[in-house]
């Protein structure tokens, strides 16, 4: 099991009676979900969680088992170690990110930024190359690894990043909104490339969106947040009924 998560809690400082509820989520190796919500409800929350860059205020579990056949990493164990290093090296080593609008560095070339991460893990860069050309084969963005970010559309530079989280080859992909920037046409067009890119990587995914149909189009498995509201606020929370959300691999 990639993640196991019970009755995790995150309250936001700026909000009061608002907060964040993960009532159970299970996550097996190799599944690919989506995690859908209105605006605002914490889906991003939930993917800085995942991404072991956001503290939980409590849980009562809140493991991470990136390689098969190891035990679970506590996270809650970290955090209340002060290990942030430990962290810093899991996400390096194990997990590529996606975020709304990209984030290419502006000094680097397209091609430098593919494979900037993968070289920052280790990869020689001859092969993170080689990987990186690949992808961007894949996804249309070949004939821009020589030019600067500055010079490409919204929509490329999505792309590029999406090059990026996928060239270290992780065994977990985080996307958040990967095309929230785009209108619909270049929208879609991005979103089949991105799941086609996914289907060869053979990673797991999550992702987080405010657009349902992106689940069922690309036939991930669509966890949604409900909110509940009493005298002491808002709660969202997200809850896969204790189960593993796909049978990818047993508990």
């Amino acid at each position: 099991m990639l993640y196991a998560i019970e009755n995790l809690v995150k309250r936001r400082q700026r909000e009061q009676g608002y907060r964040l509820l993960i009532k159970s989520l299970h996550i097996p190796r190799g599944a690919k979900i989506a995690i859908t919500g209105p605006s605002g409800c914490g889906k991003s929350t939930t993917l800085d969680l995942l991404g072991l860059a956001l503290r939980p205020d409590s849980a009562t579990r809140f493991t991470f088992a990136p390689e098969a056949g190891a035990p679970p990493l506590d996270v809650s164990a970290l955090w209340a170690a002060g290990r942030h290093d430990a962290m810093a090296a899991l996400r390096l080593a194990h997990m590529g990110y996606v975020l709304q609008s990209g984030e290419l560095l502006p000094f680097l070339s397209v091609g430098e930024n593919m494979t900037l991460t993968a070289r920052l893990a280790g990869m020689a860069g001859a092969e993170a190359l080689d990987r990186a050309r690949g992808l961007a084969g894949a996804l249309g963005v070949a004939q821009l690894m020589g030019a600067m970010p500055a010079t490409l559309s919204v929509g490329e530079r999505q792309r590029a990043a999406i090059v990026r989280a996928l060239t270290p080859g992780p065994q977990l992909i985080l996307a958040d909104e990967p095309t929230a920037a785009l209108d619909p046409v270049h929208a879609a067009r991005v979103m089949d490339a991105f799941l086609a890119a996914l289907d060869l990587h053979k990673g797991s995914l999550v992702l987080v969106t405010h657009n349902a149909d992106w689940a069922r189009r690309g036939g991930l498995t669509e966890l949604t947040f409900r909110l509940e509201e009493d005298e002491g606020g808002v709660t969202a929370i997200l809850d896969d009924g204790g189960a593993a959300l796909t049978a990818g691999e047993a508990a």
